[in-house]
């Protein structure tokens, strides 16, 4: 009972001590707009609806902004937007000192934003900001082509994404950050579950962009994190590099602070990177939302989320390792190498994130198969290499096997060569890997009897059929192998000059081990 109540003082000591500092600091305001409908003729965007939630939460979890301070409008029209900030600008007369923040998502080009059949231009929203009576002003535009903004106002693509920080900063002036260049398509990302440019930049608010690790992140290095990261990402898509662009017409003062991620908070977890590398946080599951990217190589990260459970991914050169972790209301996890499992070389294929391309191992197994022509039951022993690659994977094997059939009238010996090529489709399920698909080879054949009066004889054939894998890791490179399949084998049987054409089936069964290399 006493630590309860300890917890509850220190918690509510916490949100006296930001809501008493968030009153002695400039006020913030911000209007977030995302419209997922531009014009008729366009493709209505996935993410941008969520993208401006997202930030929005951003901002008054971690950013000073106070919740009745923040408008989120999502589904409205152009003269929406401009009737909503031409009333805040009015609020903010009363506060001389206060900051601004717009952003927006949507469609758009050089002239104008699209929201729902409707077009505000570029020349207006640009007029509202910048006259606004706020002491510091920030438009942030994700949209195509929306670096016209900055180009007009003699802007320019950021050089090599390096903001230049010895440039000034003031709370008076006018800061524009855009998605990409004049001429450019801002892009979204299935796999991300955004577009890249909010994506970044949202991660680098709540933590991954703190370039200083003194717990704050500025304008300047939530811009220089997005947009490195945004050229990155982008640089191997079908519409290819995605420029941001940057504009501060700022003088004075230097590192406007946009969110505090290093500040306690009661009402959020964090997880902190203290080993240095690179790292992707998901939400929930593996195959969830990718929240944030985190690059500690040049000091410990720390970066603040909603509590609950993260699927964490360290991603080197050539192997991944991953884990779960939860971020609980005002603690801080620490993500620890030594809780998290390292994923197999083939894993790592299908799932990215590293150079590594494709992944080669070599099995050993043994096993048996049903008879066939009643030639008795088969032992077999094989050896194979497999090719992992992204979309499939291809296996080369060949062995021996051996069958004995005897009854009253015959003793006859069976050895059986053959090699095989199967092409397969792997699914990771957790440390395991399952794959399914075909094969196609050939087989030689030699028959001898006990009885040495009858000849020995040898036949061809043609083997086919469905074949199913499993593999299971054991250590860092050995992995053990269990195979079944269902095989037909195309050949001639019968006396001599009287053989015909027959196809047995046969059910094959096996286990081994494996390793990469």
């Amino acid at each position: 009972m006493d630590v309860a109540r300890a917890h509850v003082a220190r918690s509510a000591l916490l949100l006296l001590l930001v809501s008493t500092l968030a009153q002695a600091a400039p006020r913030r305001f911000a209007l977030v707009v995302g419209s997922d409908q531009g014009e008729r003729s366009e493709v209505t965007l996935r993410y941008a609806t969520d993208d401006a939630q997202r930030l929005a939460k951003i901002l008054t979890g971690i950013g000073g902004f106070r919740p009745e301070d923040v408008q989120v409008l999502t589904d409205v029209d152009a003269p929406d937007v401009e009737r909503s900030l031409t009333e805040l600008n009015a609020r903010i007369r009363r506060e001389p000192e206060a900051l601004l923040l717009v952003f927006f998502s949507g469609h758009g080009d050089a002239e104008s934003l699209h929201l729902r059949g409707t077009k505000l231009p570029v020349s207006t929203l640009r007029r509202l900001v910048t006259q606004s009576p706020a002491g510091a002003r920030i438009l942030i535009v994700d949209a195509c082509r929306s670096g016209a903004l900055t180009l007009l106002k003699g802007g320019r693509p950021a050089p090599a994404f390096q903001i230049d920080f010895d440039q000034a900063l003031s709370a008076e002036g006018t800061a524009i950050l855009t998605s990409s260049a004049a001429g450019e398509d801002s892009q979204e990302s299935e796999t991300l579950g955004g577009s890249f440019f909010t994506h970044f930049l949202a991660s680098g608010l709540i933590g991954a962009g703190d370039a200083d690790g003194d717990g704050k992140v500025t304008l300047e290095e939530s811009f220089a994190y997005a947009s490195e990261r945004t050229v990155a990402a982008t640089s191997a898509t079908v519409a290819g590099p995605q420029h941001p662009t940057f504009r501060f017409d700022l003088g004075g003062q230097r590192g406007l602070v946009l969110t505090q991620p290093g500040m306690a908070n009661p009402r959020f977890g964090a997880l902190q990177f203290s080993e240095p590398g690179a790292y992707l946080v998901h939400q929930g599951q593996r195959d969830g939302r990718v929240v944030a990217e985190v690059d500690s190589a040049k000091g410990a990260r720390r970066i603040v989320l909603p509590p609950g459970e993260y699927f964490v991914v360290r991603r080197f050169s050539d192997y991944l390792l991953e884990g779960k972790f939860w971020a609980r209301e005002g603690q801080t996890t620490d993500v620890q190498p030594q809780a998290m499992r390292r994923v197999a070389y083939a894993q790592v294929v299908r799932k990215g994130g590293t150079t590594r391309q494709s992944a080669w191992s070599l099995t050993a197994m043994a096993g048996v198969r049903s008879a066939q022509l009643a030639l008795g039951p088969q032992l077999r022993g094989e050896a194979g290499l497999r090719l992992d690659l992204p979309a499939l994977s291809l296996e080369l094997h060949a062995g021996v096997a051996r069958s004995h059939h005897q009854n009253a009238y015959v003793d006859l010996a069976t050895t059986q060569t053959f090699a095989l090529l199967s092409v397969l489709k792997a699914f990771d399920l957790g440390p395991a890997t399952v794959a399914v698909g075909v094969e196609a080879g050939a087989g030689l054949l030699h028959q001898g009897y006990a009885d040495t009066r009858n000849p020995s004889r040898d036949a061809a054939e043609v083997i086919l059929g469905p074949v199913a894998n499993a593999q299971l890791p054991l250590t860092r490179q050995v992995f053990a192998r269990v195979e079944a399949a269902l095989e037909t084998d195309v050949l001639k049987e019968g006396a001599p000059g009287a053989a015909e054409w027959t196809s047995p089936l046969a059910v094959r069964a096996g286990a081994g081990v494996g390793f990469f290399f």
